[in-house]
C-alpha cells in the first residue's frame, strides 16, 4: 500500500503498512514487532484518517534487510487491533 501523496516515502526497499481504527494504534507494540529487522527501518510515517475512521503506520526498509519482512508480517495479522498489515 503506497499513498500516491507528496512527501511519500522514499525507501529503496519493501514497506510495511499496519492499520488500525482511529485511536487503536500500538505503537509500542509495533516497535517490538520490529525490532529483529530495526537495523534496516529507513522511514516511519503516521498517518489518521478522519473520513474513513483508520490510523495507518508505513514503514520503509532498505535492500539490505537482515531479517525476515514475512515474519513480521504475520506477527502483526495475529494483533486483534490490527484491522490490516500489508506488505508492498
Amino acid at each position: 500500500m503506497t499513498p500516491e501523496t507528496p512527501g511519500q516515502l522514499k525507501a529503496t526497499g519493501h514497506q510495511i503498512t499496519v492499520r488500525a481504527r482511529r485511536g487503536c494504534m500500538r505503537v509500542a507494540a509495533v516497535w517490538q514487532v520490529l525490532m529483529p529487522v530495526a537495523d534496516a527501518i529507513e522511514d516511519v510515517r503516521i498517518t489518521s484518517n478522519r473520513k474513513r475512521d483508520v490510523e495507518d503506520m508505513t514503514i520503509a526498509f532498505a535492500d539490505r534487510l537482515s531479517g525476515s519482512l514475512h515474519t513480521v508480517l504475520r506477527q502483526f495479522e495475529t494483533m486483534p487491533w490490527v484491522a490490516a498489515a500489508e506488505l508492498c
